[in-house]
């Protein structure tokens, strides 16, 4: 489990990334000193323990940002005035801690948040078994199942397409013409080259997109547009999905 911890004090990271090391010796525990940091990660951790006031980005307007762009984080907001507690779950926080932090209250908090994640991996097993689509790979010998969700992007050379995801990726002899048709209207064609899945897009500009793994892949001048309006489109329907659970 990866667990992340974002504040600008230092004394409040090191306490709270010990307590968490105490009580979950196997988590990878990260800590960041502004929000700015998080935006830019490759990957979103499970469980983010967030300060609400920092320096630069506050912790309520990182959380509206992850949000946005769908990320499914578990967020326990850090504090020292109580007043913001109330507007915290306006961004879909799960809890939130008091400042000084009670080392009680803090391992009640955290082993929630555990189970709370526990239960978002079986809900989502369960929903990827019933309903998710995916793709079947076949190469040589080989044949594999790809859920959607896991597609960062898919690119060919010589007929030879490569389907990434966040830690691995898969190559088998097809044509992105014949894929494109079965990947649904959160995956778009920016070159002749590559599709890739709008989850993912962390920037872009008229040359480039850059996605949550690090890689980049270029658009063509011919399908900028379209993939703008595409990607917009795509970050209203995430809002509004969120505004209908009360999670923004």
């Amino acid at each position: 489990m990866r667990i992340a911890v974002c504040d600008d004090e230092r004394e409040i990271r090191e306490d709270v990334s010990q307590k968490i090391r105490h009580y979950l010796p196997e988590a990878e525990v990260c800590l960041y000193e502004r929000a700015e940091q998080l935006l830019t990660e490759q990957g979103m951790p499970e469980i983010l323990f967030l300060d609400i006031k920092m320096n630069g980005m506050s912790g309520m307007e990182l959380a509206g940002k992850l949000r946005a762009r769908g990320e499914n984080v578990t967020i326990v907001f850090l504090t020292a005035l109580e007043e913001y507690v109330y507007r915290a779950f306006d961004v879909g926080a799960f809890h939130y801690l008091l400042k000084p932090i009670d080392t009680v209250k803090f391992y009640e908090v955290l082993e929630k948040a555990v189970c709370e994640r526990q239960r978002i991996l079986e809900a989502a097993h369960l929903r990827r078994e019933c309903e998710e689509e995916s793709l079947t790979i076949k190469n040589k010998a080989r044949t594999e199942k790809v859920y959607l969700s896991e597609i960062v992007y898919l690119e060919v050379f010589n007929r030879k397409v490569t389907l990434h995801k966040m830690q691995e990726k898969l190559e088998f002899y097809g044509r992105l013409t014949d894929l494109e048709h079965r990947l649904g209207d959160d995956f778009v064609r920016c070159h002749r080259a590559y599709i890739v899945n709008l989850h993912y897009v962390r920037r872009y500009d008229g040359t480039e997109i850059t996605l949550e793994n690090g890689d980049s892949v270029l658009v063509a001048k011919t399908k900028y547009a379209e993939f703008v309006r595409r990607y917009m489109d795509y970050i209203r329907k995430r809002e509004e999905e969120w505004r209908g659970t009360g999670n923004l």
